[in-house]
């Protein structure tokens, strides 16, 4: 008791100006640690650059003086607010590194509307260690009581003119000290900041704090800064696009109208990887519908995965319209007010109705707002189906395949109907799910993810099933293009050693875990004559909309993807939003300028033909951001 007796006698004693000093130097050395235990789970993936440390340092002094030029009777309020605000947004950081691998960012503000929707996901991700991120919290509030203790009834001083100086200079020095190492940065790293194509990186060369200051003034540069197009750069992008058209080759003749007049049925399958296709467990197929489907099918192959973080949006707008996700935030967000010619506009031109159909809710995604945008005329959604059974996220795939059946037998021809199922999607385990899956698995599947999604998409194959016999005992089967692929990966990559076990696999490279992530794609024409195509080139999801399109007599040049069923050069490139691209079976990656064979995992020397393919490809991403930014149509629907 003399020891706490002499303590509080001590602090006490202590001027004001002394306290208030203790309680910033603990709030800042607060925030610190938490955003460095962020980092810390980023590093995993990635190393850390020195600098971060000394910008996180300075962010956080500047924040502190800040606070402190506040009016003594909110200060300690604010700060209170701050550090609560940091939390958050720290765990809202670690949710998305937990899923997407990747770091949030403001440009998805527009998507908080969507949090009860995906509330079973985010649960999932959550660990009981992220409550250590408002810890300090509570022991700041037992600060000030232990200040008020010693009757200090002032825990911060008035603001003089003494103090407003020094606290003014304190904060003049840490934030010269960070904008003299950060425009360092920008210097040696041009564009790394306003581009952020890749995000962890960003974060581990500068710290996270300064990512998110950086992310900060990207959207409020987007939001009111964005300077208009000249005339000059704009004739500059249609010059660029027409180059990119007459690059093209045409499509093999055999393909080019093979089902030409016929209806469109596309489906988009929640979260199905190439993985499961083929694939027995416990002496049983994952999904035998689908592979009997392939055997039928005139074309099935795989497809890299191009999505950023709209994920299944994103697979989506680069089905419809062969365009890549937006570099910031997610094209269904942020660009919902543009006019596209996408597939669905261009197949009305050729008296096509176009129709959209999903078991979710039509807000979800923006959808309700995109799919005009796109082209489509009708979007059937969650208020229009009965919703007589539900599955996870919404309807299940059961119901949402037996109603959608319904309503295409009456729908008027030739239709390109847009099927987006939804039963399998992230986590997997939905109680309901895993029950009508009914799929034992023994032991072979290790890790819950894992075996709840095999049982997922065992599922989803079953009802798959029932819809391709519908079609067939109605007559829509012949009469119709039937195409079904995958929206992105399923399996986090903090699971990827049970995905590894399983396909005998070492998936802790990054053209490992890319070609694990592949999604299938399988195409059947009415007849099921077979399709040509250059065996052996890179494929991707941007290049689904001319492929669809050809096969019915029309051309689609609108997009910045390729036609399947064309002679492309082997070397075409895959381009991911990253940067990064497959070409001729090798995987690039320009900002670190490594170049991997895919088939070997041998490292190939980064030469000039790579530096002028990664130039190109930065082109092509660029001229994709401008059509999206300034809402270019560089190319009218025919």
């Amino acid at each position: 008791m003399n020891y706490l007796g002499n303590s509080i006698s001590g602090y006490r004693a202590a001027g004001d100006g002394r306290r208030e000093l203790i309680f910033f130097c603990l709030w800042a050395l607060a925030v610190y640690a938490k955003f460095f235990g962020l980092e810390c789970e980023v590093w995993g993936r990635l190393p850390r650059a020195p600098l971060a440390y000394a910008l996180s340092a300075a962010l956080c002094a500047a924040f502190a003086a800040a606070l402190s030029l506040l009016p003594r009777r909110v200060r300690f309020a604010c700060a209170l607010a701050l550090d609560l605000a940091f939390s958050a947004l720290i765990v809202t950081d670690l949710l998305h590194m937990r899923f997407y691998s990747d770091l949030f960012t403001l440009h998805n503000l527009g998507l908080s509307g969507q949090v009860d929707d995906v509330s079973d996901s985010v649960l999932a991700l959550l660990s009981p260690r992220d409550i250590l991120y408002f810890c300090d919290i509570p022991l700041l509030l037992v600060y000030r009581r232990f200040a008020a203790r010693a009757r200090a009834a002032n825990l911060f001083g008035a603001l003089t003119p003494r103090r407003a100086a020094v606290s003014c200079a304190a904060l003049a020095a840490s934030l010269g000290l960070f904008l003299f190492l950060i425009d360092g940065y920008d210097r040696r790293m041009p564009n790394a900041l306003s581009a952020m194509w890749d995000r962890p990186a960003v974060c581990c060369n500068v710290g996270a704090m300064a990512y998110h200051a950086a992310d900060a003034r990207n959207v409020l540069r987007a939001s009111f800064g964005r300077r208009a197009l000249s005339a000059a750069e704009r004739e500059a992008a249609a010059e660029e696009f027409a180059a990119f058209r007459a690059s093209l080759r045409p499509p093999y003749p055999e393909a080019f109208g093979a089902a030409k007049g016929k209806n469109l049925i596309m489906i988009q399958a929640e979260s199905l990887q190439s993985f499961v296709i083929g694939l027995r467990v416990n002496g049983r197929e994952v999904t035998p519908n689908l592979n009997r489907f392939a055997r039928e099918a005139s074309f099935a192959g795989d497809l890299y995965v191009q999505t950023g973080l709209g994920n299944s949006a994103d697979a989506e707008f680069l089905a419809n319209a062969g365009m890549y996700p937006a570099r910031s935030g997610v094209a269904y967000i942020r660009f919902a007010d543009r006019s596209y010619d996408a597939l669905p506009r261009v197949l009305r031109a050729h008296g096509y109705a176009a129709l959209a159909m999903h078991g979710d809710r039509a807000g979800f995604w923006n959808r309700a707002h995109m799919y005009p945008s796109l082209g489509f005329e009708r979007f059937v959604s969650k208020k229009d189906y009965e919703v007589d059974e539900a599955v996870g996220l919404g309807l299940s795939d059961a119901s949402f395949f037996r109603q959608s059946l319904a309503m295409l037998e009456t729908e008027k021809r030739p239709f390109y109907a847009f099927l987006v199922s939804l039963s399998s999607h992230y986590p997997f385990g939905f109680p309901e799910l895993l029950k009508l899956a009914d799929f034992d698995q023994g032991s072979e599947a290790e890790g819950t993810i894992l075996r709840s999604y095999l049982a997922a998409i065992h599922y989803f194959d079953r009802e798959f099933g029932r819809f391709i016999g519908g079609l067939k005992e109605n007559g829509l089967y012949d009469e119709s293009v039937v195409i079904i692929y995958g929206d992105h990966s399923a399996i986090p990559k903090w699971d990827s050693a049970s995905l590894g076990k399983l396909l005998g696999k070492n998936l802790d490279n990054e053209w490992e875990w890319r070609a694990a992530n592949m999604v299938p794609m399988m195409v059947r024409v009415p007849g099921g004559a077979k399709l040509p195509y250059v065996c052996g080139r890179a494929l991707g999801q941007i290049d689904i909309p001319a492929s669809a399109a050809s096969l019915l007599g029309v051309e689609f040049s609108s997009g910045l993807g390729r036609n399947i069923f064309a002679p492309e050069p082997a070397s075409a490139p895959v381009i991911f939003r990253s940067g990064g691209y497959v070409c001729g079976g090798t995987l690039v990656e320009p900002a670190s300028k490594n170049a991997v064979d895919i088939r070997t995992g041998e490292e190939e020397e980064y030469g000039a033909p790579f530096a002028e393919m990664s130039a190109f490809c930065a082109r092509i991403l660029g001229l994709s951001d401008k059509i999206l930014e300034y809402g270019l149509r560089l190319n009218s629907a025919r």
